[in-house]
């Protein structure tokens, strides 16, 4: 009875039973996943920049059902001297739910955002020395990633990021007497109408570097671009890059490797390296053609 249950409504058996779902779709002849995808194909994205409104810079990406928000605010922050050897953080990103209101981020978002911050400052995506406003002080950049999927988040978190940079326009710091500011008590004087584009680091000029996922099945099956519940739950062995379309050496940002059930050879994680090359130019044709 139970077994005729999940035969006659697919929702239940993948709820249920997700690797067993998820390996009846493998067992066909070619291969589909849940999502009716060949194993090597991505999940089609969509990116639209400057979409919020009082941000610097904003984007909402779509890949698949997965969608993240993001947009970057900038504030005045005191700064080290510009001769001083220390040089703080000039990025800042926090990441949640949607609709969660004012709660606490839960733990996973919180190492999320963290990991996405640490791979940020280890691209170098910009020069920071195009946001100091004098000697002491600097401008900072807080990034809020709004995720409206639980599962499968770090790819299209990362994709806003770095779309939302790319559109930023940094505002003019102007002198308190000027009158063409947005002036508020407490907020910093910045221009209305004064703005610089943020110019991200020459090694990014013609590719940026892009988050990109792999998983391994069975028998040593590649599935690109994990995708919903049921491959997040039942993929244990996965492969995540952050790297650009050049072949640059140091066009492959960051490495994170989990060996679960299936081991990945060295060949495997090549083949993917060359695939992910390919998706980070096809995710850079989509950006330049919307801004």
């Amino acid at each position: 009875m139970f077994a005729d249950s999940l035969a006659a409504s697919p929702d239940l058996f993948a709820r249920v039973l997700p690797k067993v779902f998820l390996d009846k779709h493998l067992a066909l002849d070619p291969p589909l996943r849940p999502s009716l995808r060949p194993p090597l194909a991505f999940r089609d994205c969509k990116i639209n920049t400057d979409a919020i409104p009082n941000t610097v810079g904003s984007a909402v990406v779509r890949m698949g059902d997965a969608v993240a928000i993001c947009g970057i605010t900038a504030f005045v922050h005191d700064a080290p001297s510009s001769s001083s050897s220390s040089s703080p953080p000039t990025l800042y990103t926090n990441i949640d739910l949607v609709g969660r209101g004012s709660s606490p981020p839960l733990p996973e978002y919180m190492a999320l955002s963290h990991s996405i911050f640490e791979a940020a400052a280890a691209a170098r995506l910009y020069d920071p020395a195009q946001l100091r406003i004098n000697d002491f002080q600097t401008l900072v950049l807080q990034a809020q990633i709004q995720l409206l999927s639980p599962t499968c988040q770090a790819d299209v978190a990362w994709a806003a990021l770095v779309s939302a940079l790319r559109s930023t326009l940094l505002p003019t710091i102007l002198p308190s007497d000027d009158t063409d500011i947005n002036n508020n008590d407490s907020d910093p004087l910045f221009s209305s109408t004064q703005t610089t584009p943020l110019l991200l680091s020459p090694s990014y000029t013609s590719s940026l570097p892009w988050c990109i996922n792999f998983g391994l099945a069975r028998d040593n099956l590649i599935l690109a671009d994990i995708d919903g519940r049921v491959e997040d739950l039942s993929i244990d062995s996965r492969l995540t890059l952050i790297l650009s379309a050049t072949t640059d050496d140091d066009s492959l940002i960051s490495v994170s490797l989990s060996s679960g059930s299936n081991a990945f050879t060295k060949q495997i994680v090549k083949q993917c390296v060359d695939l992910a090359r390919s998706r980070a130019a096809q995710l850079d044709r989509i950006l330049l053609s919307q801004i």
